[in-house]
């Protein structure tokens, strides 16, 4: 073969005629290193690649990546904006789908304020993905500025799309302000064999799920923010995490029946009353079939005292605990933590986070003098109930320390049978005062910086141990 017969036989030949830049040289790589260039960066920097090269100009259609569609930087932060250039938007989407080329992709990703009026678009958009054997799909629809609150049409994604061979691909799905309902994601659940990650929230439909089947391969599952959802019912082999977080919904029930895998639970919610009582009710029965967890996660406005009814967790590590600052009547709720955390026998992290909540807070007025008391009364308190040291506790932090009667008793507590503590770490911050009355406002602040001290010294006794502490001011 001649050398010029050779140079014809190359896939990618560059040819300045095709290359009115004199300085780009990647049109001289051949297509399938372009491919893999495209392939490892962004569909946003592959559509500007085609600024920089003519050879890039119809070589996006062959991107494999994620296809992501965000308007969350620059439509969803102007209503006005969005208004006007919607339409436009969900064409655009269109003009691109439609155009590309490649046999595959890995993602699709579309995060705008759409209602049910795109549904054909949107439709359209979602079947090009499978037939491409479309590995994780992820719609978020969260409404924008005002609309946030809206009643209007939500985008329904319905059953048509489980009957496509191709969603066998499928390895995550991830809808938000998207209404779907428990058969659709069952449909999904047994169609798509390879689906690891299943995330629903918004979706005010949802009534029911059941997310059973001994060949699932399901890993990771998310459910909150729907507001009609009575029961969550999961027996999956490979589970590792599962999170539930919403609103007030009083009847609900959830059933881990088989989670041999299960290592991360999270529930948290946004109530007006005793929340806990929804997590008592639902979640010992669950807690008592994980007997594996790790990491325990909840972010809840009060604790009530049910959560004393938590089973044995034997190898629960990491607990944190996300609550509302301390008030009248609920003076005692952070205590009520205490049994979650002794009955975790090989607990190594301990973490509180207190909200202020209005109302301000009940902190102690009496300074030092008042700490003195309370030391003697979880003395007494250790005393009586016969607490077990925490022996395996090696790390405490309380994030949003106020100096109330109750986040100091619980420090204390810590302190005193949590022996082999390493760290204590205690940020505080100061009460959102609801009176206006200056002189007042300054006697309480020197009582709560008498108490602060008090609690400091406190701490050096975990350093004379051998333990390092941090009170951040």
């Amino acid at each position: 073969m001649s050398t010029v017969e050779k140079k014809k036989s190359r896939k990618h030949v560059y040819n300045p005629e095709f290359n009115d830049n004199p300085m780009d040289r990647i049109s001289e790589l051949p297509q399938e290193l372009l491919s893999q260039i495209l392939s490892s960066v962004s569909l946003e920097e592959a559509l500007r690649a085609s600024a920089v090269s003519h050879v890039f100009r119809d070589l996006w259609k062959f991107y494999t990546g994620c296809l992501n569609f965000d308007a969350s930087k620059t439509l969803m932060l102007d209503p006005e904006r969005l208004l006007k250039e919607r339409d436009g938007y969900v064409q655009w989407i269109t003009r691109v789908l439609t155009a590309h080329e490649a046999s595959t992709i890995d993602e699709l990703r579309v995060h705008c304020d759409l209602t049910g009026q795109y549904r054909r678009d949107i439709d359209r958009w979602i079947g090009i993905a499978i037939m491409k054997g479309v590995k994780g799909l992820e719609l978020d629809f969260t409404p924008c500025g005002s609309s946030h609150q809206r009643d209007g049409d939500y985008y329904r994604l319905g059953w048509k799309f489980c009957s496509l061979s191709e969603i066998k691909s499928l390895t995550s799905l991830r809808l938000k302000h998207v209404e779907v309902s428990g058969q659709v994601l069952e449909s999904f659940l047994s169609n798509c064999p390879l689906l690891e990650t299943l995330h629903v929230s918004h979706s005010k439909k949802l009534e029911n799920i059941n997310v059973c089947g001994s060949s699932l391969r399901l890993q990771h599952l998310h459910i909150s923010f729907c507001k009609c959802i009575k029961r969550i019912e999961v027996s999956a082999p490979n589970l590792v995490s599962f999170e539930y977080g919403g609103g007030r919904c009083m009847e609900l029930q959830i059933d881990l029946n088989y989670v041999p895998q299960l290592r991360d639970v999270s529930y948290w919610g946004q109530w007006d009353v005793t929340p806990l009582d929804i997590f008592c009710k639902a979640f010992p029965s669950c807690l008592a079939t994980c007997s594996q967890l790790v990491n325990l996660s909840i972010q809840v406005d009060f604790i009530v005292p049910q959560i004393r009814r938590c089973p044995t967790l034997p190898n629960l590590r990491y607990l944190t605990c996300e609550v509302g600052s301390i008030c009248h009547p609920y003076k005692e709720m952070l205590l009520n933590l205490l049994p979650l955390v002794a009955a975790s026998p090989l607990l190594h992290r301990f973490e509180v986070k207190l909200k202020t909540m209005e109302g301000g807070v009940d902190i102690l007025e009496r300074g030092s003098r008042e700490v003195k008391w309370l030391v003697e009364e979880v003395e007494k308190m250790i005393t009586c109930k016969r607490v077990e040291e925490m022996l395996s506790l090696r790390e405490v932090e309380i994030v949003g320390f106020l100096g109330s009667q109750v986040d100091t008793m619980l420090l204390i507590y810590m302190a005193r049978t949590a022996l082999n503590l390493d760290k204590i770490a205690v940020s505080h911050c100061r009460p959102n005062w609801n009176f206006n009355d200056s002189a007042r406002r300054q006697q309480i602040a020197d009582e709560l910086e008498e108490a602060f001290m008090f609690v400091h010294d406190l701490l050096l006794e975990c350093q004379t141990r051998g333990g390092l502490y941090f009170f951040d001011d």
